[in-house]
């Protein structure tokens, strides 16, 4: 168990934020598929990352650390079933509790000789997989689930050209995974997106990093995708950008402290949904501004005294929904968040999850299965400290973090959860300036 506590005042800060784990993950996939070598610098640590990397050799890949990349040598473009394994011996592959990996490593294992079987622990038993599968096997790909659900095995074979429809509302990993593996079908693939997309930010991100890596996605038409047949991912050299996910966290610091805080090496022109997170901070009431440096872009957020609450739809940046919500009890006002039904799916129930974490803290808080809404506590009653629960997800436990530095004495149970995303985070927070005791997993 960790405790959080402000610091000296005033709070005035920089931070650094790892590489965004949506840009390594679908790099290491695409370099995976690509017959050659790719080189990956600024890779951040975090177990989703390494299992991405331990699924590059299950894929028929190889990885080698150069110290300031990555070498990652990828399959022969005219590989064939059975012509480097064995299918009748699956090779076994865990996901860790990355649901992204699990969609991923599912398509991709489609296009490769021999079968796959995917695991993983945690939720990720519990991950929707179904429409995805279906899709696959649209195409061609044999594969057998546990009730429609991990552990999966793919078998070897090829996949297929066509046009495939695939459930949007659940997850836009399902698009994800698809296109990621299109370059390798028999012909060009077509994905159409059934119903009212979540998180579409990244599938803007999935077309962006394949664009980088050679192979352009087509879009004939709203919530339509195509890539040609003949399309192959080409080696190259890349860098990934910081993780705009992580420094929504630090920006938040900046607002509940009312100082400054400033994150520089993200991009500006990144299409992760969180992009848009500073933008909420100044209709809170804080101060934002960008600055270009030699890494990309430097935003400071600068706090208010009174932070104003707001109505916002965050399906295109869901996995800020945390770092919002552990504001809001200090904003006048009601925050109202909607669009996120789908993150009753993830690492924990987080709409659960934060309604219990904030509850405990004494904020008013009503979850309905498509949001919340959070306000302070009713006049007259004060907030409280506590023990929060983590419930086992990376996001929560960093989320409620947060509140620890406008109430003295917040502690999170099982803090170590953090290494699924950004191991340093206890550490870089001690760094502000803010007292962080007993940081396990740090």
């Amino acid at each position: 168990m960790i405790e959080i506590a402000p610091g000296p005042a005033p709070l005035d800060a920089a931070a650094r934020v790892p590489g965004s784990k949506y840009e390594a993950n679908r790099f290491l996939i695409a370099a995976a598929l690509t017959e050659g070598t790719t080189r990956l610098r600024g890779l951040p640590e975090g177990e989703d990352v390494q299992a991405a990397i331990s699924a590059v050799s299950a894929l028929g890949g190889s990885t080698a650390d150069r110290g300031d990349c990555l070498e990652v040598r990828g399959i022969a473009a005219d590989a064939s079933p059975g012509s480097s394994f064995d299918p009748g011996i699956p090779t076994q592959v865990s996901v860790g509790e990355s649901g992204t990996l699990l969609r991923f490593l599912t398509a991709a294992a489609a296009t490769v000789p021999g079968s796959i079987t995917v695991t993983g622990r945690g939720r990720i038993r519990e991950r929707p997989v179904a429409g995805l599968v279906a899709a696959l096997g649209t195409l061609g790909a044999d594969i057998e689930t546990t009730g429609g659900f991990a552990p999966l095995t793919v078998r070897s074979g090829r996949l297929e050209g066509g046009t495939v429809g695939v459930p949007a509302s659940e997850s836009s990993q399902f698009a994800s995974g698809l296109l990621l593996a299109a370059p390798r079908a028999a012909g060009a693939v077509s994905v159409e997106l059934e119903g009212d997309p979540v998180s579409a930010s990244y599938l803007d991100l999935t077309v962006s990093v394949m664009a980088r890596c050679g192979v352009n996605v087509e879009r004939p038409g709203p919530g339509r995708f195509r890539v040609a047949p003949g399309a192959r991912y080409r080696p190259g050299d890349h860098r990934i950008s910081g993780d705009w996910t992580a420094a929504s966290y630090f920006f938040a610091a900046a607002a509940l402290a009312a100082g400054r805080v400033t994150v520089d090496g993200l991009d500006p022109d990144s299409p992760q949904g969180e992009r848009r997170f500073p933008e909420l901070l100044r209709r809170m009431g804080c101060e934002v501004s960008e600055a270009p440096s030699e890494e990309g872009v430097r935003v400071t957020v600068t706090g208010a005294s009174h932070l104003r609450g707001l109505p916002v739809d965050m399906r295109s940046m869901p996995d800020a929904v945390p770092t919002l919500a552990a504001i809001a009890p200090f904003a006048e006002g009601a925050t109202r968040i909607h669009g996120i039904s789908h993150l009753r799916h993830k690492e924990s129930d987080r709409i659960a999850a934060l309604a219990d974490g904030l509850g405990r803290l004494g904020a008013r808080v009503t979850a309905t299965d498509d949001g919340l809404a959070i306000e302070s506590p009713a006049s007259g009653a004060p907030f409280r400290t506590a023990a929060l629960d983590a419930h086992g997800d990376h996001r929560i436990a960093m989320a409620l973090a947060l509140t620890g530095l406008r109430l003295p004495g917040v502690r999170i149970r099982g803090p170590q959860v953090v290494a699924k995303s950004f191991p340093g985070f206890w550490r870089a927070l001690a760094e502000l300036g803010f007292r962080v005791c007993g940081a396990e997993g740090s």
